[in-house]
Formats: structure tokens, C-alpha cells, sequence
């Protein structure tokens, strides 16, 4: 979820020069606790085209002790759209953002035409200890070799980033790895200053992850997807310094135009709501993703799911899924 950044901004006397953006302790690295799936039927192997997809879709909960919005009416009506843009995309490995656990996942996944056989979802850690609602998921259809959470919960200080990032390995021809980090980086709700950090810090854990894997071992295809809550070409971002952790990595957006690569339309009906069309939803290669064998082609952006009409629709009110569209992108030998 976001909110127009620009109204976002903190008195002056708030200066960043005068606060403590900084955090310490270290990243809680595993292997998720809670993996759903993990069966041979419907496996496949990786073929000369593997499809990545991303979608963000809007507190995708179970429906239990959520409140009385979250009704079974809703929760279906959600799930069964979402799944119909899935299938249409038609991944081979899917990341998802704002999954609760893992009895959601299953909801999904089981509303599938072709559900996936391999599945895991985090569980964060929030600050204050309890556990956090909005994780990542991973869906796949070809066999990971390793899926490991790196949780975000031990660290503390102003500047600790929310939640944190899903890590998944696959095996390709000649036991050339691929590794995709799933990231949902700090909205734009708050004071902006601290935001920035907190982009900055998340995505400096991952490119130092990124780094080490690639001085320990072979040549590897490297891609982060997920919700930046940034795109360095609008305006209103123009002066946004946080994916400068991400210099070296090639953002794939970046010969599309402008309106095949919105993920996050306007939405009308409340002028508190209502923000101009960005892309949040990015992707970046680095490593050997842009080199042969294996190189990343142009994304995809599927531009349905989402009330624009309406900003205060629900998740599963009139075929609003998601304040996000789903986004996708091929790696082709």
C-alpha cells in the first residue's frame, strides 16, 4: 500500500542532519518455517524461457480474526480474481507481498487452475515483537535449491527497515544458479527523511548479500523484484536517493514507456488517496542476468485488478484487488 509523498513532509525543525537514522544488530537469515508445499506433481524442469512473476496483492489475508471488512464475501471475491490474473501470466515462479501466512497462500494457490507445487511464505518479526502481517511468499513450479528469509526483526534503531526479504536460489544448465530477492521496501506513509533511510538500509543488506554470493561462487543470474515504493522517474521522486544502493544493477524499466510501465495507477474518489500513476513495482538485474547465456527480457506489467474509480474499494469489492498491478518478467537462454 502508499500514499502520495508529498504530503507526507515533517516541519523543518525535523531536519535529517539533527536525528539518528542509523541501525544495528544483525539480519535473522533462515530458512522459512513455513513451507506449505513441496510435492513432485506438477514440477517441471528449467527450460529455455522461465517466467518470473511479482505481485503485491493488498493485505491478502485468511479472513480469520481480521476484523468484520474482511468478510468471506470479499476474502473469496479477492482470491478468485487474483488467481484468474495469475493464470493469465501464467508464471513458472511467482513472488508475492502482503501474503499474512501460510493458510492464506493456500487459499490462493488452491483457487489456481494449475496450482503450484512448491510453496513458502515468511514470517517476520515486527518491532515490537509480534508478527508482522505483511510477508512475502514464494510460489513455484520448478524445484528451489535453497529459499531462505532474511528477516529484518532482530535490528533495531530509527533507521531498521520493515519486515524483510525472501531469498530463493534455482538451479539452471550446468548448475548455473539463479537468485531472486523478493523485497517490500519502506512506504511513503511517515516522515520522508526516515523513509529514504530505511529504503536505503534494506536495499544495502540485499546488495551486500548479493555481492558475497557472487565473490564466493561461479557466475550467477541475479534479479530483486518486489515494491520499491520509489520510481526515479517520476517527479515527485526526483530527489529520492535510495536505490543508489542498487548502482551496478540494471533497472529493466527503463526503455519503457511511460504508460506501459505504471504498476500503480491513479485512484479517484478521495483527493487524501489520489496520487499520480507510478511504478513501484520494479526489477532489477545484475550478476549475469543481462549477459548470455541467460539474459532478462523486457517486463511485463498485466494493468487490471485495481479500482481506480473508487480509492476506498476493498480488496474483493467490485474486481478491486490490489492497489498494485502484477508484473512479470522472462529469462530466456
Amino acid at each position: 500500500m502508499l500514499a502520495a509523498v508529498w504530503i507526507c513532509h515533517a516541519p523543518a525543525t525535523l531536519g535529517s542532519e539533527k536525528r539518528d537514522f542509523s541501525y544495528k544488530g544483525k539480519v535473522r537469515i533462515d530458512t522459512p518455517i513455513r513451507a506449505i508445499y513441496q510435492t513432485d506433481e506438477g514440477e517441471i524442469p528449467a527450460k529455455d524461457r522461465i517466467r518470473i512473476s511479482f505481485y503485491n496483492i493488498e493485505t491478502f489475508t485468511d479472513g480469520e480474526g481480521d476484523g468484520p471488512l474482511r468478510t468471506p464475501e470479499r476474502r473469496e471475491a479477492q482470491t478468485k480474481n487474483a488467481a484468474d490474473l495469475i493464470g493469465e501470466i501464467d508464471p513458472d515462479i511467482l513472488f508475492l507481498a502482503e501474503i499474512e501466512n501460510e493458510h492464506a497462500l493456500r487459499l490462493l494457490n488452491n483457487a489456481l487452475d494449475r496450482p503450484f507445487p512448491f510453496g513458502w511464505v515468511t514470517a517476520y518479526a515486527r518491532e515490537d515483537g509480534r508478527e508482522e502481517k505483511l510477508n512475502h511468499a514464494l510460489l513455484s513450479r520448478i524445484r528451489p535449491s535453497r529459499v531462505l528469509e532474511m528477516d529484518f526483526g532482530p535490528l533495531q534503531g530509527a533507521g531498521r527497515p520493515p519486515r524483510g526479504v525472501l531469498r530463493a536460489e534455482f538451479q539452471l544448465d550446468n548448475n548455473r544458479p539463479l537468485i531472486v530477492y523478493a523485497v517490500h521496501l519502506k512506504s511513503n506513509y511517515g516522515y520522508r527523511p526516515l523513509n529514504l533511510y530505511k529504503r536505503k538500509h534494506a536495499l544495502s543488506i540485499v546488495a551486500a548479500d548479493a555481492r558475497a554470493l557472487q565473490e564466493s561462487g561461479a557466475p550467477c543470474e541475479l534479479l530483486i523484484v518486489g515494491d520499491f515504493n520509489n520510481d526515479p522517474r517520476a517527479p515527485e521522486f526526483a530527489d529520492d536517493w535510495s536505490l543508489e544502493q542498487l548502482r551496478g544493477w540494471y533497472d529493466l524499466w527503463q526503455d519503457i514507456p511511460f504508460p506501459d510501465r505504471v504498476t500503480c495507477p491513479t485512484r479517484r474518489g478521495n483527493p487524501e488517496r489520489e496520487f499520480p500513476p507510478v511504478a513501484f513495482d520494479r526489477i532489477y538485474a545484475g550478476g549475469d542476468a543481462t549477459n548470455r547465456p541467460w539474459v532478462a527480457a523486457s517486463p511485463g506489467v498485466l494493468q487490471r485488478g485495481v479500482d481506480v474509480r473508487n480509492a476506498d474499494a476493498l480488496p474483493g469489492d467490485g474486481g478491486h484487488i490490489s492497489d498494485h498491478y502484477p508484473v512479470w518478467i522472462d529469462l530466456v537462454r
